[in-house]
């Protein structure tokens, strides 16, 4: 039988602390109702699967003082979102992991330094900008930005009004806005996908990717969207009308390929710790990383290590 015939996802839904968890995303909601330890972690975070994820959401407490009503339409909002997030279609993530923050965004980035996700994915929450992620966390951004990490944004304008408006692509990089049509959690259908496929055959382009969504047919939206670096779910053929619906552009907002940046993240991380292997192996003759041999004028134990790492990922087909 031939090798390739099947391709078996080995994603493994345990926090993994050592290496950077590129296919296990992070899904972040910031609550207005939930109880938060302010004594302890000043955070809550729960293993989410597809068959626990409505349980695990029930054992949340309602904060002092709060409404009983507005606690339940938190519940109710985060059990659609992971709903969306876990039956995107059948090639979608079964588990994920949620991080709940109340007050304390800088939180989050003490967390991703120890954790390592690549992907967050930041959850709307309730209320009057339910469907604006953009001006959701337009206050919380800088303080728990990481600039190896991609952030997943989903917003309700047509236009980047919030946030990364008249700003330069460097710091868009990495930052990935999703059109909301009536609520439908679109980027978390998207990157429940994309991170399933990427986890068997890491070289996946999202464009094109048929999802759980309705799909947009207004040229006038579509434009702007497209203009605005901001992804959306429309027909693949946009002018025939083909009634093939897609998942576009896949792209970032300074319009970088999302397929493209993830997988140079991809080789370089797992370069680095390649180099740190061979470094250690080699009794750590060199003071600094940054000093080996790697301009390639002569054969070291480093650029054969690499060599090998590139060939392997060419093999892969990467």
């Amino acid at each position: 039988m031939p090798q390739d015939t099947i391709s078996v996802s080995l994603l493994d839904s345990r926090i993994q602390t050592s290496r950077p968890n590129y296919y296990n995303p992070l899904l972040v909601y910031k609550t207005a109702k939930i109880k938060i330890n302010k004594d302890a972690a000043n955070f809550i975070t729960l293993n989410l699967t597809v068959n626990n994820y409505e349980k695990q959401i029930e054992t949340l407490e309602k904060d002092n003082g709060s409404a009983e009503d507005q606690f339940g339409k938190e519940k109710t909002l985060l059990k659609t979102a992971m709903s969306n997030f876990f039956n995107s279609s059948e090639e979608s993530l079964k588990s994920t992991d949620l991080f709940i923050y109340k007050d304390k965004p800088e939180e989050l980035k003490n967390y991703l330094k120890i954790h390592r996700h690549t992907f967050v994915v930041l959850i709307n929450t309730e209320g009057d900008a339910s469907d604006d992620g953009l001006k959701i966390y337009k206050d919380d951004y800088a303080k728990f930005k990481m600039p190896s990490t991609f952030f997943v944004f989903s917003t309700k304008e047509q236009e980047i009004k919030e946030l990364f408006k008249d700003k330069g692509n460097t710091v868009k990089e990495r930052n990935i806005a999703v059109y909301s049509n009536n609520k439908d959690n679109l980027h978390l259908k998207f990157i429940s996908q994309y991170l399933h496929q990427a986890s068997i055959f890491h070289a996946v382009n999202p464009y094109g990717m048929p999802l759980a969504a309705t799909p947009l047919v207004d040229d006038t939206v579509i434009g702007k969207l497209r203009t605005a670096k901001i992804n959306f779910y429309s027909l693949l053929n946009e002018t025939g009308l083909d009634g093939m619906p897609a998942f576009k552009e896949g792209v970032d907002l300074a319009g970088n390929s999302i397929d493209e940046l993830f997988t140079y993240h991809y080789i370089k991380n797992e370069a680095i710790i390649e180099l740190i292997r061979i470094w250690n192996k080699n009794n750590r003759q060199n003071s600094k990383l940054s000093a080996l041999q790697l301009s390639g004028a002569r054969d070291n134990a480093y650029t054969s290590a690499i060599e090998c790492l590139l060939k392997r990922f060419i093999d892969r087909g990467l």
